[in-house]
């Protein structure tokens, strides 16, 4: 069953070269393997991206001195992540939180699929989240433009 959805010109060129996971998801059943099975891939990416993600992050906050002291450091990594600002908008019946460059959706972390000059697009599960700089952030819902939340 597909469905045709025409998106706002501004969505369809942030989204240009993007392969979403319905995207893979066809390419993989149309060779011939198994709806389950093809799932189970594209959920094992998606919590590969995740892992690697939170990874760097833990990395990250563990080299940083935060005190400016070349030579040690007495921040605990944690006092790094948490010296972010964090920002929550919420509609759709769904949640995001933003920090800094970190991202999620109902507590569960977003993996960030594409960076351009005014936009970085995260998704996570059936959901994309984009985050503008101007400070709006849009939804959609498997490809679907649900709307800007607040």
């Amino acid at each position: 069953m597909n469905k045709f959805v025409i998106l706002p010109v501004f969505v369809s060129v942030l989204l240009a070269g993007c392969k979403s996971s319905a995207d893979r998801m066809y390419e993989c059943e149309a060779q011939g393997i198994s709806r389950d099975t093809c799932y189970q891939v594209e959920q094992s990416r998606k919590q590969g991206i995740n892992d690697q993600a939170m990874a760097q992050a833990y990395r990250n906050a563990a080299s940083a001195d935060l005190s400016g002291n070349k030579h040690h450091s007495h921040h605990q990594p944690t006092q790094h992540a948490q010296a972010a600002k964090t920002r929550t908008v919420k509609g759709f019946g769904v949640t995001v939180k933003i920090a800094g460059d970190w991202v999620t959706l109902d507590g569960k972390p977003a993996a960030l699929d594409e960076t351009t000059e005014s936009a970085k697009v995260y998704s996570q599960g059936l959901y994309q989240v984009i985050v503008y700089k101007s400070g709006k952030v849009a939804l959609l819902k498997e490809r679907v433009v649900q709307g800007y939340l607040k």
